[in-house]
């Protein structure tokens, strides 16, 4: 069975990563050719380019011969290298993540002694702009090369985009090579929290065992931000009696603070258990400008996740605005005496507000038009919910008070108390215009009379959605020709215009509107109403969902 923990992540320009799944009894080859077990279509890659093979208990990468080469956390590599978890390959124009499962261990922030504290680093040395290729200065001829080297390897290696999940474990895996480290653990502050939550741990086989960082020393590091290297606590005779201590047989170990932009976004620790040779003060440094470079990385790719994620959102959101839009009627529908039109114009890409009309038996017509309290997909999901259930509820032949009794049970149960629906629904009879309404709380219809007189339709019971067991009541009335007939929601009424008057449109608006319009098709008077709403409330974006239906009888 092949270990689906160990994975190549191929990313392709322009296109969503691809996870191929890796079998030690393979060879995975990658290039232009269809003969490869990766193929990688573009004229920066060869035919041939390059191999991943499993060989003496690790993973390799060769390079083929290609033309533009192969190169390994963005330096070529020449011959064969070993691949590490998080390492990025990169074949011309295309990025591969090798990912395998990381060396098991643990780490936590304890309340333990501390060992001495020998040598501190604060950032402000960083900070202030300081050469850092100065900090070699006092070492020894070959440690300078090799600190140096390791600062350009660093800032190289960094440079790679990775997730967040594999960006962790990479940085743990660095530093374990360049400071030649026993134990490593990355640990982030938990939001505005105080705690330190284990994000990686590198752990070598001769370095078993929880990695158990004094809280002291952690909180030390933040709060002073200043990389700490601690002393050898089994030979210091002020620790022999701390157990805990001694059975971690630190030989020697750092601390330092994910610093960027004046803030800490946690540590990055590092031991030695059994080397012989302690960390020095250049091992220090260095791991204050792993620490400094990872914040950079880290902070960096969490805000281009965001924008990623964010960007998937939107897409969603306009999948979903455009699957919620083609439930809505889209055209006038025309029954003996009646007309029925309406609109719906979400604030953002999807809404709360619902609106539908379809024709029930006996020469009937059944309009209805809610509002979902809240607002993006939470409310969407409860509309479409809504919007099936009117629908079957109606199909049923049931009374308009039964059914708006069964819907509002039905939200209840759905919703427990979490969002509430208000709801309008009419029930016209299109040959005699004998109509009967029940409103759940929304806002009362207008109903404008051939002569002029103004009706207010608001008999019904509570919003939809509070209490499983309210009782509902409808109401009867007569329309006749001329009789216009208006229902919206409150994103009409409550539109605001331009700052600093930020007056409300309100209904007295909407009644001069309505008076005006009496003439005109229901499906001209519903466009009008909307661009009423949008000229008062200005350029921008509405503040909230508008619906209008229009019914007239002619």
């Amino acid at each position: 069975m092949i270990d689906e923990s160990q994975y190549l992540m191929v990313r392709r320009p322009g296109a969503d990563p691809e996870r191929v799944a890796l079998d030690p009894a393979k060879t995975f080859t990658m290039g232009r050719s269809q003969d490869n077990t990766i193929v990688l279509t573009d004229a920066s890659v060869s035919r041939n380019h390059a191999r991943i093979a499993f060989l003496d208990s690790a993973w390799w990468v060769e390079d083929a011969g290609s033309k533009n080469g192969t190169k390994v956390n963005t330096r070529r590599i020449e011959g064969r290298a070993r691949l590490k978890p998080g390492d990025l390959v990169t074949l011309g124009n295309f990025q591969i993540t090798f990912s395998a499962p990381a060396t098991q261990g643990s780490a936590r922030v304890a309340d333990v002694a501390s060992p001495a504290t020998m040598r501190s680093v604060s950032v402000e040395e960083f900070e202030s702009g300081t050469d850092t290729r100065s900090f070699g200065q006092g070492m020894a001829p070959e440690r300078v090369g090799q600190f140096l080297r390791s600062i350009d390897r660093i800032g190289q290696a960094l440079l790679a985009h990775r997730p967040l999940s594999e960006l962790f474990q990479f940085i743990v895996e660095l530093a374990s090579d360049v400071l030649r480290a026993d134990r490593v653990a990355i640990l982030l502050r938990d939001g505005d929290s105080a705690e330190l939550i284990a994000k990686a741990v590198k752990q070598h086989e001769r370095a078993p065992g929880e990695i158990v960082v004094s809280r002291s020393i952690a909180r030390a590091t933040i709060e002073q931000k200043q990389a700490i290297l601690t002393s050898d606590a089994q030979h210091d005779t002020r620790f022999k009696e701390q157990v805990s201590v001694i059975q971690q047989r630190i030989h020697s170990a750092m601390c330092a603070p994910l610093w960027h932009d004046g803030a800490v976004l946690g540590i990055l620790y590092a031991d030695n258990v059994a080397a012989p040779v302690p960390f020095e003060e250049s091992d220090l440094r260095l791991l204050t400008l792993i620490s400094h470079l990872a914040a950079v990385k880290i902070r960096e790719t969490e805000q281009q996740e965001a924008l990623e994620q964010d960007k998937r959102m939107r897409e969603e959101l306009k999948r979903a605005a455009t699957l919620q839009q083609a439930l809505l009627p889209t055209d006038p529908l025309q029954r003996g005496m009646m007309t029925v039109a309406g609109r719906n114009v979400p604030s953002f890409d999807v809404g709360g507000d619902y609106f539908d009309f379809l024709e029930g038996e006996r020469g009937t017509m059944v309009v209805a038009l809610g509002d979902v309290m809240g607002k993006g997909m939470g409310a969407a999901l409860l509309m479409t919910h809504l919007h099936a259930t009117v629908r079957a509820q109606v199909e049923t032949d049931r009374t308009l008070m039964d059914v708006m009794g069964r819907l509002n049970r039905s939200i209840h149960h759905n919703v427990h108390g979490a969002r509430f629906i208000t709801l309008v629904l009419f029930e016209i009879d299109c040959a005699t215009g004998k109509t009967t309404y029940v409103n759940g709380g929304h806002n009362p219809p207008y109903l404008l009379r051939a002569d002029g007189t103004m009706e207010t339709l608001s008999s019904g019971g509570l919003l939809l959605g509070v209490f499983p067991e309210a009782a509902y009541e409808e109401a009867t009335l007569k329309l006749h020709a001329g009789d216009v007939l208006l229902v919206y929601s409150d994103g009409v009424t409550e539109a605001r215009s331009p700052s600093p008057a930020e007056e409300e449109f309100g209904d007295e608006r909407l009644l001069q509107f309505l008076r005006e319009s009496k003439a005109l098709p229901a499906p001209e008077i519903v466009e009008q109403l909307i661009q009423r709403v949008r000229t008062f409330s200005g350029e921008g974006q509405l503040a909230d969902d508008v619906t209008v239906a229009v019914i007239r009888c002619d």
